[in-house]
């Protein structure tokens, strides 16, 4: 009873669905009438980020470029993502590290490209008030054009990001949870970075961590997460929005190998 139980734990760990554009999968089809590679993203209203177990990350502790795969709530794979980055940031400052990162779609035509520069200090919320101390991300739809950015605001205790436009104008914001918590005892931890509207008050959406089982949180340092956004919101804010999911994980998730 006990074998069987722990083996189904280990394929929901290690068999998490997630295929390059090159192997067979299920894959979204791109909505009629409109070419852009954002396309995928107008009918949507949540997605699911699913990172992929490195087996040499958790055999030998070598920390691997991160790649996920990104789907709709039908389960579809609409894109799929891979980091590229330095091997020595990885090792000795995962949280701040400098990484592209180069989400292709089922043709694996780059769609969106998220960039985040190197940043020494950056990830404390209260010296998010230097500008050289405060997480960010550009978002570029297509790659060399900038639709948007994803920055962390100072604040005092929870922490705060900003989502602007291609000419820095503020549109939405993320506040996210009193207490961020990880790892294989956090079952009841809801880790929700609440999105809010134009007005910074209304709740329209949320980016959760989602807990994926003792054995997985214990042994990888893979993350999934899930975001909620209107549907009706426009492509590109939609797709600055996902990239804060990311700058959410590489911020406050991604951990060494051997964290464990």
């Amino acid at each position: 009873m006990n074998n069987a139980f722990y083996m189904a734990q280990a394929q929901v760990m290690l068999g998490n669905n997630i295929m390059n554009p090159q192997q067979q999968q299920k894959w979204m089809e791109k909505p009629l009438g409109d070419p852009s590679g954002l396309a995928y993203l107008k009918p949507l209203d949540a997605l699911l980020a699913k990172q992929v177990v490195s087996l040499t990350e958790m055999m030998i502790g070598l920390p691997t470029q991160a790649k996920f795969g990104i789907f709709n709530d039908k389960g579809e794979q609409v894109y799929y993502a891979f980091e590229e980055s330095d091997i020595c940031q990885r090792l000795y400052c995962p949280k701040t590290r400098k990484f592209d990162l180069h989400i292709v779609d089922s043709t694996n035509q780059e769609i969106i490209r998220i960039k985040r520069e190197f940043k020494c200090c950056s990830g404390c919320c209260w010296c998010a008030c230097c500008e050289g101390c405060s997480q960010e991300v550009t978002v570029e739809s297509p790659p060399g054009t900038v639709i948007g950015f994803v920055s962390q605001e100072c604040s005092c205790w929870r922490m705060h990001y900003i989502l602007k436009d291609a000419s820095q104008t503020p549109i939405l914001k993320i506040v996210g949870p009193g207490c961020i918590c990880d790892g294989p005892y956090t079952c009841c931890c809801e880790n929700k970075f609440t999105l809010y509207g134009t007005d910074g008050i209304t709740e329209i959406g949320a980016i959760h961590k989602k807990y994926r089982g003792f054995i997985a949180e214990a042994m990888t340092s893979a993350d999934n997460f899930a975001i909620r956004i209107p549907m009706d919101m426009d492509v590109k804010m939609k797709a600055v929005a996902l990239g804060a999911l990311f700058l959410i994980d590489f911020g406050n998730f991604v951990t060494s190998a051997q964290r464990r």
